[in-house]
This record gives structure tokens, C-alpha cells and sequence, in this order.
């Protein structure tokens, strides 16, 4: 993030270590997230404001899953919120992108993992292991062999082989089925492959802070909504699809209703309600 921003803007991004985002909630599910992402990101930048003392804020958020519109196939929606008191503004950005190594297996041994691990991408990207059926809890005073940190019975970080095997090993024994979970670490400091998809969300977004507003020049004038109606190119009703762009201000709220940027003018039948119910 800090390239796009310095690059882009002409800002230096500042953190801090006195920020704990897993009270927002964890990937992992040790903490409930309560709140949507766009709500969840706003108050991670908050916290940072808080903490910095500093009137802008900077933070991003990210959720994985089936792809919304490529059934079948893994992806990932990333969001990313900066807020400037100053102006009392909130500029979002975000990217739905299929380039993610999000992914589980389930095995009793690290031998029986071969392929999973090639198409998780690790051990350049970090595991995390936990019992498939808990049947108990190993207590604080368990013995977890030297591995990365472990909340309860998740172990989290895994990037090296010999700490697989023993997270496994470590695992099935809790697991009523002898099965150990095994599943991709989405956290962005353990997946390389996370980190290229924000970086491309930091440019979009230090892209769209360096468009300024035609009424009052506050920066961060963009797409913020659409108008659907484009027409089947069969039977002309009006599908779902948007029709035109709506680029807006957050701060004087202007508004303009433009054309769509890449010249589409109408959906095929399988896109339209009338002709593919």
C-alpha cells in the first residue's frame, strides 16, 4: 500500500504495532466479525487515526469465498478506505479478483497433502491447521512443539514443512475422525498472492484520490454507483446491467449520470431476465 500512496499522492504511510484488528473479528473465527466489510474497514482506519493522532486513516479489509459472478471457482473481494477529517470525507475502493490461493484439505498425515500444498503455494505462503472434529481442548499448558502462534486449537502461520507435519500430527490426535483441517492463512503478511491483489487496490485507490471534483476540487471523485437498463441485444427489454456510470463527490455530493467507459450498448440473451428466466 505504501508505494501506490507515496507514488500516487505523495504520502507516507505510518503503522503501528498498538493495533488489534482481531477485535473486529478473525479469519479464523475466534472472533465474529458483527459488522459488513465496509463498515469493518472504516473502523480499522479509525483505530489508526486514534492511535497516530493523525487526521487521515488508512485501512483494508478482505473476504473470500465462492466468486460472485465464476461459479465454482475461489475468490476474493478486497475494500479499502481512506478517510480525511479534514475534509470529512470516505473515498472506498474495492476488486473481486479470482487471483487467490484460498483453499482447504483435510488429511491424517503431511504425505497426503502433495497436491494441496503446491496449489496453496506453500511454504512461500503460510497455513493454518486446527482438529477437522474437535473432541477436546489441549488447555494452556499444552505442549504445541515450538510452533507459530496458536489460539485455542487453531494453529496459525505455518510455513515451514518439519511445523506442518507436527501441526498435523498435533491435530488429528484432537480430532475425533483423526483428521486434521487444513486451510490457507488469508492474513496479508502470510500470502504473498494477497498482497499483489491490495497493492492493485492501492493504485486504484490512489488513482481515484487524485481526481478531483469539478465543483469543489475535493480529491477522490469516482464511480460510485450505476444506473441499470441495458438493452438485450434480442429483445431489447432492459436487463439488470448497467445502463450508465454515476461518478460522485463525497464531500459536495455532485453528481454526474455518464456513459458506460467500454462502449457496451447492450447484454446478450443470457444475460437478460426476459430471454434467459
Amino acid at each position: 500500500i505504501a508505494w501506490p500512496m507515496r507514488l500516487g499522492l505523495g504520502l507516507e504511510v505510518v503503522t503501528s504495532s498498538e493495533i488489534d484488528t482481531d477485535l473486529l473479528g478473525t479469519f479464523t473465527g475466534e472472533v465474529e466479525r458483527t459488522c459488513s466489510p465496509l463498515e469493518t474497514v472504516v473502523k480499522k482506519a479509525r483505530m489508526g487515526m486514534v492511535v497516530s493522532g493523525l487526521s487521515l486513516g488508512l485501512a483494508n479489509e478482505g473476504s473470500f469465498g465462492p466468486h460472485p459472478y465464476l461459479f465454482f471457482i475461489p475468490g476474493a473481494q478486497e475494500i479499502m478506505a481512506f478517510l480525511d477529517d479534514r475534509l470529512e470525507i470516505e473515498v472506498t475502493e474495492q476488486l473481486i479478483s479470482t487471483e487467490t490461493n484460498f483453499s482447504h484439505s483435510l488429511a491424517a498425515s503431511i504425505g497426503e497433502l502433495d497436491d494441496y500444498l503446491a496449489r496453496a503455494k506453500f511454504p512461500s505462503h503460510g497455513l493454518i491447521v486446527r482438529p477437522n472434529c474437535e473432541k477436546g481442548n489441549l488447555g494452556a499448558s499444552a505442549d504445541n512443539g515450538g510452533l507459530p502462534a496458536k489460539d485455542g486449537m487453531v494453529i496459525k502461520g505455518v510455513r515451514a514443512f518439519d511445523d506442518l507435519e507436527k501441526a498435523i500430527d498435533l491435530c488429528r490426535r484432537e480430532s475425533s475422525d483423526g483428521k486434521a483441517f487444513v486451510e490457507t492463512d488469508m492474513r496479508a503478511h502470510m500470502n504473498p498472492t494477497r498482497q499483489r491483489v491490495i497493492r492493485r487496490l492501492a493504485i486504484k485507490l490512489s488513482r481515484r484520490l487524485a481526481q478531483l471534483c469539478s465543483v469543489c476540487s475535493c480529491p477522490g471523485w469516482g464511480l460510485t454507483d450505476f444506473l441499470p437498463g441495458l438493452p438485450c441485444a434480442l429483445c431489447g427489454r432492459p436487463s439488470e446491467k448497467a445502463l450508465f456510470e454515476i461518478f460522485s463527490c463525497q464531500k459536495c455530493l455532485h453528481q454526474e449520470q455518464l456513459p458506460r467507459r467500454d462502449g457496451r450498448v447492450a447484454v446478450e440473451p443470457r444475460d437478460c431476465n426476459y430471454c434467459n428466466p
